[in-house]
């Protein structure tokens, strides 16, 4: 009887000392790892399956619960100048990306600190600026509890860079919101009007072969599906 109460007793505060543990990572959102680059793969640190991460430096307050042992992220705040050579020039890009291990999937949001064009807009230039990449039809979608519209593409180009935010100019030059895509790659990017401001999100297949690419969506989905803006 004494031996059963003893072990009663130490399993009682094992359970204990798990839902603790649980709380704690659960009640108290942990930082994404700050990258001093401007990359959107390579220099991400793993994540911890089932705990809350948000990322101070990005322009909106979000919220994401990992789903699993298999992801990395960082978060990166960017200004205007090439290769951060100031960092005090506007304007100031915020970015967060996911990805999962040896690159075998990306997700990468971003906005801008200042105003933002519309979804609408946003689409349209993502959609016609630049050659080397084909497109399908854009639909609506919910992410986070906020409104927007997705679509998805191929790059049949050597490379493809899309400029969501930057305005159009005939004058060759570096865009801070630049964000480039090699041959083959797949991606479904999705754009989404949350607090007034517009943010876009890409999705890519990475170093995964593009026929697993739908396979992604779903792993995706179940982190996507965490999103928080917190008010």
């Amino acid at each position: 009887m004494k031996n059963r109460t003893i072990i009663s007793a130490f399993l009682a505060a094992l359970v204990c000392s798990v839902l603790a543990v649980t709380a704690a990572a659960a009640g108290t959102p942990r930082e994404l790892f700050r990258n001093a680059f401007l990359a959107q793969s390579g220099h991400v640190a793993n994540l911890v399956a089932g705990a809350t991460y948000k990322a101070s430096d990005f322009p909106l307050s979000i919220r994401v619960t990992i789903p699993d042992g298999s992801w990395g992220g960082a978060q990166w705040k960017y200004d205007s100048s090439y290769q951060r050579k100031k960092n005090t020039e506007a304007p100031f890009y915020g970015w967060v990306t996911f990805e999962q291990h040896d690159i075998q999937g990306i997700i990468t949001m971003m906005t801008p600190y200042g105003p933002t064009p519309s979804v609408a807009a946003v689409v349209a230039g993502l959609r016609t600026r630049g050659r080397g990449a084909t497109y399908g039809a854009s639909s609506p979608v919910k992410l986070g509890g906020y409104s927007g519209v997705q679509f998805d593409g191929k790059v049949v180009g050597k490379e493809h860079v899309f400029i969501p935010f930057s305005p159009k100019s005939t004058v060759a030059k570096w865009w801070p919101d630049n964000y480039g895509m090699g041959q083959g790659e797949v991606f479904r990017i999705i754009a989404l009007t949350v607090h007034g401001k517009t943010v876009v999100v890409y999705i890519e297949n990475g170093k995964l072969p593009a026929d697993q690419f739908p396979a992604f969506l779903s792993r995706a989905d179940k982190l996507l599906n965490t999103l928080k803006f917190v008010a």
